[in-house]
């Protein structure tokens, strides 16, 4: 399918791959600050911020190690970006889960929780407003992110996969070449020969 070939249908994979992994590097350092700084979820106690923080500072290696792949690394290099790509992608959605679980079902204590951070907030009405904006912030986020990031990870895939199959008929052709008296051996490595 065009749509999987390309990003969108109509981006070649090989200029958009750098894009990406430099959106990846922006998000993930943008949301670590604000996860860290708890300017996002005032409300959630540290064991409910800390690891949003940390899944942001995973995507955010993530892209930095996929702007050197796709701008300096070879075709090994991209096939550990998309690997990488498809472990955020799977503790994006473990916390994710864990996180929507707890701001959903434990309502009381999260209320009490935020209440005692936040003494200048009167009554438990905004903890409670803010327990249920951040769980639905954090389901239309997983929604969006998850499918997006499934998406553009499945079309990286399919062009590394691509790489590597044309790397691997061009070794075979090389093979036939030597086997055929022309041409060298491709599976040996030259080796300096010191003459002194």
């Amino acid at each position: 399918m065009g749509l999987f070939n390309k990003f969108f249908g109509v981006i070649p994979p090989a200029k958009f791959a750098p894009v990406l992994a430099g959106l990846y590097t922006v998000i993930g350092l943008a949301f670590a600050i604000l996860s860290f700084g708890r300017w996002i979820m005032p409300h959630a106690a540290l064991d409910l911020t800390i690891p949003w923080g940390v899944v942001s500072l995973l995507l955010f290696f993530t892209g930095a190690y996929g702007l050197y792949a796709t701008t300096k690394g070879n075709t090994w290099h991209h096939r550990q970006f998309v690997s990488a790509s498809w472990g955020f992608l799977l503790m994006f959605l473990c916390w994710a889960i864990v996180y929507i679980a707890v701001e959903q079902h434990h309502v009381d204590d999260v209320n009490k929780g935020c209440a005692l951070r936040n003494p200048d907030w009167e009554g438990t009405t905004k903890c409670d407003d803010g327990r249920k904006q951040g769980a639905l912030i954090a389901t239309i986020l997983t929604v969006v992110g998850m499918v997006i990031g499934f998406y553009v990870t499945l079309v990286l895939n399919k062009w590394v996969s691509g790489l590597e199959w044309e790397e691997h008929l061009e070794k075979e052709r090389r093979l036939d070449q030597w086997r055929s008296g022309h041409g060298a051996n491709p599976n040996e490595k030259e080796v300096a020969v010191d003459v002194n």
